[in-house]
């Protein structure tokens, strides 16, 4: 009787591990690219949903401000913006971004203010989305 295994033998089971690693790591990186983006795509949709319902239910102007290093919602008070809600912008996740108007003003019923759409990209690796606002606050991902 035989107990345990062959020099032989684990050279072929070290083999087999690498040649799946080797298929699966570049598949990983992509996957991990996807998420990425997809995840501040989230991030950036939410904050403009959240800046056109604060400017609808408390009747006033909010804005979004849409940076590479955070997201911000401010809200206007009578002579001045006042911060409302912030938080992690794209580059966190290591995501890039391009965005035509980095502020998204909203009136009071819901309107985005400006003279044309807002486009914002988020790239990572070959992954990108793109997310537009049209002047009447609506958002659609590409």
């Amino acid at each position: 009787m035989r107990r345990g295994i062959t020099l032989a033998e684990l050279m072929v089971m070290v083999a087999i591990v690498a040649i799946v690693m080797a298929v699966t790591i570049p598949r990983m990186a992509a996957l991990r690219d996807w998420i990425a983006v997809n995840t501040a795509a989230q991030d950036v949709t939410t904050a403009l949903a959240v800046a056109q319902n604060a400017a609808v239910m408390q009747g006033t102007r909010a804005r979004a401000v849409i940076a590479a290093d955070s997201l911000r919602i401010d809200r206007w008070q009578g002579d001045t913006w006042g911060d409302l809600l912030r938080w992690p912008g794209p580059g966190e996740r290591g995501v890039t971004l391009e965005v035509s108007n980095p502020v998204v003003v909203f009136d009071a019923i819901g309107l985005a203010w400006g003279v044309s759409n807002t486009k914002v990209v988020l790239r990572r690796g070959t992954r990108s989305e793109t997310i537009t606002v049209s002047r009447l606050g609506r958002v659609k991902r590409w």
